[in-house]
């Protein structure tokens, strides 16, 4: 049987770095304290020898107070016979040295490893390794993972690896938790006296400066500006601009979709004839919201979903069927027109443009800053800046958002931030679809919109921690340095997302498409339209046909949106300018999705669901019909 390694360290210290390097398969890596909740296990071989490598949670002390301590201490107990390799920050080794004293008390062979020994040096501090292995007894290495830097000499040393050698006075101290981490933590000074050297780097790096202006009360704003600015311009203009215009017209609808529809038609025959239309596709490049630099244009004649029978045809029994299947395929709710179309051509590159962009933040370190800038924003509604990692992150996916409130430490404040989450927090899909439609309005429309989300999301905030109840967490975070992002890092997590994230968008589409066209073919949209009506047009103002972007809101609301943008930009739009703030207000308060609505289930219980879906779906129709009657009133 083959050998374990167990990986054990402190939170922000390239664990998962290494854990990639050792046995070349990837987990999600983070500088933001809590992102690898998870137990991960692989199998490697080390110069001939096969050994389990498993990377654990990121641990402060063994002491059992948190989920991710409890879970790395049962994985230690349950792997007697592995070698452990403690990872550590280099620059904080006194921080390393308490977690190394107590795993000292397992008696198991370990091995030291200090990562990211660049950036130590960046510094002008050094470590003595030499003289930290002749006083701990075990093998210490220097790495520096995302170059992929001493892991071989790591590879070396776990033949060497020994049990931590602490003395006497040091191993029997007595007294409680607190006492013996007193008297820890006096012995990895005396360790850090012999071994520590720091002298100051005559001018610090662009990087340390960037660092510390990213935390200032007020250049941290300039710098936080210019990121969300850069977000919005990366994803909203270009992801949800450029990129969605390529694929949507230039490929789909001139493209694709005519060549699906003619093969369709030869396999499925029946008598009838498609419409066709002259589209033009252009290519820019976004300079503003409303304008863009003109690169070139494409005019094609396409063929379109729409079609009509030919005069005079009674279709036989077959021909019924062939078309059924023809029209489930490209019809105008057809699973290749609208369901791949609308997941290729609108969600892929919106949400392909966030997580790179999240990767790129997330990999130099930026999000601990973001945290410390936006802590007394999120105190009004009884979080801290810890909320940042999910609130930003439900800006890509909220399901998995959701999951990731797991790193929040009370129950008040992730059930907080699911509400928010849930109500007023857009996907990347979604977000990009409301962009898109903001060009139909004034600035003011769009200000209006901005506006009210961010004071629902407050407003809502402040009333379900006053509802809830409990304290709040204190907020203690570390900060990781500035890093130049790692373009291989940046890479592989963008396409993990997107992998888990298509696995589970492009399903929900067909299923919503699918729903759409058996409702159409049954002669029901049209009655829930008319049942809709005074709901739709009475209390919102918007046409009949909106009812169908509000049912599918409730499968989808990134999907809803979607529906919504066609009817105020396509080729037959409906909706005037205050209609579609109308609209747009409503479905950015609907529930993102059965998804997440299941997770929610999952982390806070069915009845928790239940209830924040009871309180969202009447608050958003409660909050667009508002809206319509205050722009009624003021003639907007």
């Amino acid at each position: 049987m083959g050998q374990t390694t167990v990986l054990v360290g402190n939170p922000n210290v390239g664990k998962s770095v290494l854990f990639k390097n050792l046995t070349r398969r990837y987990v999600t890596v983070s500088n933001y304290p809590g992102t690898t909740v998870e137990v991960v296990r692989a199998k490697a071989a080390f110069d001939g020898r096969e050994v389990e490598v498993v990377d654990t949670p990121g641990v402060n002390d063994l002491a059992p107070r948190s989920d991710e301590a409890r879970v790395t201490r049962r994985l230690l107990d349950e792997t007697a016979g592995a070698t452990i390799v403690q990872v550590a920050d280099a620059k904080n080794l006194r921080r390393a040295l308490l977690l190394t004293l107590q795993l000292a008390e397992l008696e198991r062979p370990t091995v030291l490893v200090l990562n990211m020994y660049d950036e130590l040096e960046e510094r002008g501090r050094q470590i003595d390794i030499a003289r930290l292995s002749e006083i701990l007894g075990i093998p210490v290495v220097a790495t520096v993972a995302p170059r992929n830097q001493g892991t071989q000499e790591l590879i070396d040393a776990l033949p060497l690896a020994a049990v931590p050698t602490v003395p006497d006075e040091v191993a029997r101290a007595p007294g409680d938790e607190y006492g013996r981490n007193r008297v820890l933590l006096g012995y990895a000074n005396e360790i850090l006296s012999q071994t520590y050297t720091v002298a100051r780097p005559p001018n610090p790096s662009a990087r340390v400066r960037l660092g510390l202006m990213a935390m200032h009360p007020v250049k941290g704003v300039g710098v936080l500006a210019v990121v969300l600015f850069a977000v919005f311009w990366f994803v909203g203009l270009f992801g949800a601009g450029t990129l969605v215009d390529l694929l949507e017209v230039g490929v789909f609808e001139q493209r694709l979709n005519p060549l699906v529809i003619r093969a369709t038609d030869v396999v499925l025959p029946f008598p009838h004839a498609h419409e066709t239309e002259a589209l033009t596709y252009s290519f820019g490049l976004p300079a503003t919201p409303v304008h863009e630099v003109t690169v070139g244009s494409v005019e094609r004649e396409v063929v379109r979903p729409s079609y009509v029978l030919d005069p005079g045809v009674d279709l036989s029994a077959v021909q019924e069927a062939l078309r059924f299947v023809h029209d489930f395929l490209v019809g105008p709710y057809g699973a290749v027109t609208m369901a791949l179309a609308y997941a290729f051509a609108i969600v892929l590159p919106i949400v392909t443009a966030f997580f790179l962009v999240f990767s790129i933040l997330e990999d130099s370190g930026y999000f601990p800053r973001m945290a410390i800038m936006l802590n007394r924003v999120f105190r009004v509604m009884g979080l801290n800046g810890k909320a940042v990692l999910p609130m930003i992150l439900g800006l890509g996916c909220d399901t998995m958002a959701t999951m990731t409130t797991r790193i929040l430490e009370t129950r008040k404040e992730r059930i907080v931030t699911t509400m928010l989450l849930a109500l007023a927090v857009p996907c990347s899909a979604q977000l990009g679809v409301l962009l898109a439609l903001m060009a139909s309005l004034a600035p003011a429309g769009a200000l209006v919109w901005l506006g009210l989300v961010v004071g629902v999301i407050f407003l809502v905030g402040w009333l379900t921690a006053r509802v809830i109840g409990g304290e709040s967490s204190d907020f203690i975070l570390e900060i990781p340095p500035m890093r130049r992002p790692q373009l291989s890092n940046v890479l592989v997590k963008t396409a993990s997302r997107l992998d888990w994230y298509l696995r589970e968008v492009i399903p929900l589409f067909v299923v919503g498409t699918a729903i759409l066209f058996l409702l159409d073919k049954l002669h029901l949209l049209s009655a829930i339209a008319q049942a809709a009506e005074p709901l739709v047009t009475g209390w919102l103002g918007l046409p009949k046909e909106m009812a169908n972007a509000f049912l599918v809101g409730f499968m989808r609301r990134d999907f809803g949106a979607v529906y919504i943008l066609d009817a105020a930009t396509g080729p037959a739009a409906v909706l005037t300018p205050h209609q579609i703030l109308v609209a747009m207000v409503t479905i950015t308060l609907f529930m993102p999705c059965i998804a997440n609505f299941l997770m929610i289930a999952k982390e806070h219980g069915m009845r928790t669901a239940v209830s924040m879906a009871a309180f969202i779906f009447p608050f958003a129709f409660f909050v667009g019909g508002v809206i319509h009657r205050l722009g009624v009133w003021l003639s907007i």
